[in-house]
């Protein structure tokens, strides 16, 4: 599984600062993945309890992906 993550610890930033960082960061990958030009669609969810987005080529495949992240990111912020 491809996986790229942007962790910027305690760094003090702005939410407008949050936002920017975050929509240049999906504005580059997306634009990596369009230019790949697969056949088929994918599907796209941007989770609300975190910056980024989950890709996946099926809805049920999303669905695991976006479990699979929560449970990473909450045993990351030490919330088991």
């Amino acid at each position: 599984m491809t996986r790229f993550v942007v962790d910027l610890g305690d760094i003090a930033l702005s939410k407008e600062a949050q936002a920017a960082i975050s929509a240049d960061i999906q504005k580059v990958a997306l634009s990596h993945i369009a230019n790949l030009h697969y056949e088929k669609p994918f599907v796209m969810r941007f989770p609300r309890d975190w910056w980024g987005f989950i890709l996946r080529q099926d809805f049920e495949a999303l669905l695991h992906g976006e479990q699979a992240l929560g449970r990473g990111l909450l045993q990351t912020a030490g919330h088991m």
